[in-house]
């Protein structure tokens, strides 16, 4: 995108983390900022940050698994700024555990918000963005969507399907005469964001059944569970990672890797796929 300065940037997962970082970094760029999370105070907090700079600013509560609630998420949107310019499909969910002890319930979820929001997102804000002179939209999968690490395997399918889905419409889009609009998708590594805890908006319909582990399963589980806490809590700065996508949609860049280092290891299971040959743990995961 040539500018900034008077685009309409819309956030999905902006009451935290990359979302709240995406925020103020269009913000500071002079755009108007539309907020959408599933927590209320948080989404409250993020609208304050974003309007003490100067800029005009819309909350409105979405749950992104939810189509009629996007679908409002855009109605908003096109009321207050009568446009839409830059969408960032950023909601997302945590899940971890091995394939044979998930439920249905836990691939359910993940895929929902992590998944199902980005099509919801792009499924009622592409005409208008295909309207606008120009725009741009960049969905948040992570380094999991080109890695595949154990433990991780419905987090794993949702980030694998945001990037094929991103990569369709990028090439979609530069075939189409009458579309000017951009198209990226980030693969963050470790952020220091809050997405192990995302359990606490996990509806009720959704919850584990509870059944009895024997204790060195449950430890083996809460042992992950610090070692991705710990991990997090050290990764990169979110506002880092905005710095790194709003350059990426300046450049009109698809790939957005905030992480370099992982690079060696995408390379490698490439590699590795043209010679058919098995897959090895990635190196550089956490």
């Amino acid at each position: 995108m040539e500018k900034f300065n008077d685009r309409v940037a819309i956030v999905t997962g902006a009451g935290s983390g990359i979302g709240r970082a995406l925020a103020l970094e269009f913000a500071r760029r002079g755009c108007k900022i539309v907020l959408a999370d599933i927590e209320e105070q948080p989404l409250d907090e993020s609208r304050n940050l974003v309007s003490a700079l100067g800029v005009e600013a819309l909350a409105h509560r979405t749950d992104v698994t939810q189509a009629e609630s996007v679908e409002s998420l855009v109605a908003a949107t096109i009321e207050r700024f009568g446009a839409a310019h830059i969408l960032c499909n950023n909601a997302g969910v945590g899940g971890g555990g091995l394939i044979k002890n998930q439920q249905l319930v836990d691939w359910k979820w993940v895929i929902d918000v992590s998944l199902w929001g980005v099509i919801h997102g792009l499924h009622y804000f592409l005409p208008h963005l295909m309207d606008a002179d120009e725009a741009h939209v960049v969905s948040t999968a992570s380094v999991a969507g080109l890695l595949s690490h154990p433990g991780l395997g419905p987090y794993n399918a949702a980030k694998y399907g945001v990037v094929a889905i991103m990569e369709t419409l990028y090439l979609e889009m530069q075939q189409d005469p009458q579309a000017n609009v951009g198209v990226s998708v980030l693969c963050p590594g470790v952020v220091n964001t809050n997405i192990a805890s995302a359990q606490r908006n996990r509806p009720e319909h959704l919850q584990r059944e509870r059944k009895s582990v024997d204790g060195s399963k449950s430890k083996g589980a809460r042992k992950q569970n610090d070692a991705i806490a710990a991990a997090l809590a050290a990764g990169k700065d979110p506002a880092e990672v905005a710095a790194i996508v709003a350059k990426a949609i300046e450049e009109r860049r698809f790939w957005v890797l905030s992480h370099p280092e992982h690079l060696s290891d995408v390379r490698h299971r490439n590699e590795a796929l043209h010679e058919l040959a098995n897959p090895t743990l990635p190196r550089s995961f956490f």
